[in-house]
């Protein structure tokens, strides 16, 4: 988890303290030779799904369909899909409000010739302890032993965040196979140290049946580089996501259903949030479901590897939507489930309603 309250289990090489490794991320068979020396496995997390309640609700599916403003961070392929320029504001409330995070995306597709899509996510930590003035350390281990104690007058507080800007483009009205590509630039600020990066990603979009889409996006092609104040350089290596989705009709009533699957890999070790590993390989599995009552409600749910279950609900109106999304805990019972809304803002019929008015 970035930012995780300091103790003395683990430690973090670039600031000399120690930290809980609960950082939850999601993982697909990468077929890319890498040879990388400084890898650090979460560095590039802020940008791997920040995104929209609509995904989240569906397990964090969302590589082959379009989400309106948030597009750009699923698969920048789509951005360029026949729909008005939109706005998306969202906040997420993590591990019981420990971590949180926030979203504005904007999607401009009537660009002449191109599509562009522009993203702001922030995420960070507020009075994180440092205990590493705090310990009575009697034996000089550097651990809190039975007999030990923290001087709490000593205890010192810090923040932790992190920023990431997105750009995305794409063609419009591209025939077969839908292509785009992302430039992100990531800052992070811990303990007062400094880190920026800078990566890229790229996406690709088929319908390969009136029914069928399948996306497929390549996160980090030429690893991203984030360079610390402290001379620390973290690695995040390339990973890819290949995903399906499937649009039906529920028979009698006539209800759109969707029904969404990925798989996610990469080459940088054992990772926790897995479906199995294979030596350096990791692979995730995620699966979601949306059911459309009608023009102006759907309902949604998911599972992902770690996640038991998420679940969520979308009101959609002629200007705007409001979506919500509800992810359960980890089944360890180690962190509160996590709460996302979202707000999407459909600018040209804003604009025309409140012309109107």
């Amino acid at each position: 988890m970035p930012g995780s309250v300091l103790s003395h289990e683990s430690r973090v090489p670039s600031f000399g303290f120690r930290v809980s490794p609960g950082r939850l991320v999601l993982p697909l068979l990468l077929l890319l030779p890498l040879s990388l020396t400084a890898q650090a496995k979460y560095a590039g997390e802020l940008f791997e799904f920040p995104g929209d309640a609509r995904s989240v609700a569906m397990g964090g599916t969302g590589v082959a369909s379009t989400h309106q403003a948030a597009t750009g961070f699923y698969n920048p392929a789509l951005i360029g899909q026949p729909h008005q320029p939109s706005l998306i504001l969202a906040h997420r409330e993590q591990f019981g409000g420990v971590v949180n995070a926030d979203l504005v995306a904007a999607n401009f597709p009537h660009l002449p010739g191109l599509a562009i899509h522009l993203g702001l996510v922030r995420r960070g930590v507020d009075d994180i302890p440092d205990t590493r003035s705090a310990l009575d350390d009697r034996n000089g281990n550097g651990l809190l032993d039975d007999d030990e104690r923290l001087i709490t007058e000593n205890i010192r507080y810090f923040n932790q965040r992190e920023w990431g800007l997105l750009i995305s483009v794409a063609r419009k009205n591209q025939l077969g196979w839908h292509f785009g590509a992302s430039a992100k630039i990531v800052g992070q600020w811990l303990a007062g140290e400094l880190g920026m990066g800078l990566g890229f990603d790229l996406g690709a979009w088929r319908r390969l049946h009136p029914a069928l889409s399948l996306g497929i996006m390549l996160q980090d092609i030429t690893t991203t580089q984030v360079h610390w104040s402290t001379g620390r350089w973290e690695t995040t290596a390339p990973r890819i996501t290949t995903g399906l989705r499937l649009d039906l009709t529920v028979p009698v009533i006539n209800w759109p259903l969707a029904l969404e699957g990925e798989i996610t890999s990469r080459l940088d070790g054992e990772r926790l949030e897995r479906s199995f590993q294979l030596g350096r390989a990791s692979v995730l599995s995620r699966v979601g479901v949306a059911l459309s009552l009608n023009d102006n409600m759907a309902l949604r749910a998911g599972s992902a590897t770690l996640y038991p279950f998420t679940l969520g609900m979308g009101l959609n109106f002629p200007a705007f939507s409001v979506d919500y999304a509800f992810v359960s805990d980890t089944g360890a019972r180690v962190f509160e489930p996590t709460h996302q809304l979202s707000l999407t803002l459909y600018l040209e019929t804003l604009r025309e309603f409140l012309g109107a008015g």
